[in-house]
């Protein structure tokens, strides 16, 4: 499994940028941190679930993740979906960033989840 790197990020958030979304916070050090989701009743920062990045367009919220292979796909599945719905509450949309080599995997997930998500390569 590979961690996502600044590299990644790098390449997703000047994609972010470039296509006119303000307010950009991103799950790195140099940036503000987007909020974290946690469940009802939880209190430790492990089970927050905090999105890659979060930028405006118009005033509407949109989700962005970057989606790499993972043993757990239950977590990203979960994860995908709360910022699927989070994004269509705050009419935005919800984008999932796919490295060479990791997009077919992040395309049978969102299609055997039903989850609406925008794959875009990175």
């Amino acid at each position: 499994m590979s961690e996502k790197d600044s590299k990644l990020y790098e390449k997703a958030i000047e994609w972010v940028k470039r296509k006119g979304y303000s307010t950009v916070k991103a799950n790195i050090d140099d940036f503000e941190k987007p909020s974290s989701f946690m469940a009802p009743g939880e209190e430790e920062e492990e089970s927050a679930l905090t999105p890659d990045i979060t930028a405006l367009m118009r005033g509407n919220k949109c989700y962005f993740e970057i989606a790499l292979k993972t043993d757990d796909k239950r977590q990203m599945v979960t994860k995908w979906k709360l910022l699927d719905r989070m994004a269509s509450l705050k009419e935005g949309k919800f984008y999932l960033f796919t490295p060479h080599g990791h997009r077919a995997f992040a395309s049978r997930l969102v299609k055997k989840h039903d989850i609406n998500a925008v794959l875009v390569s990175l």
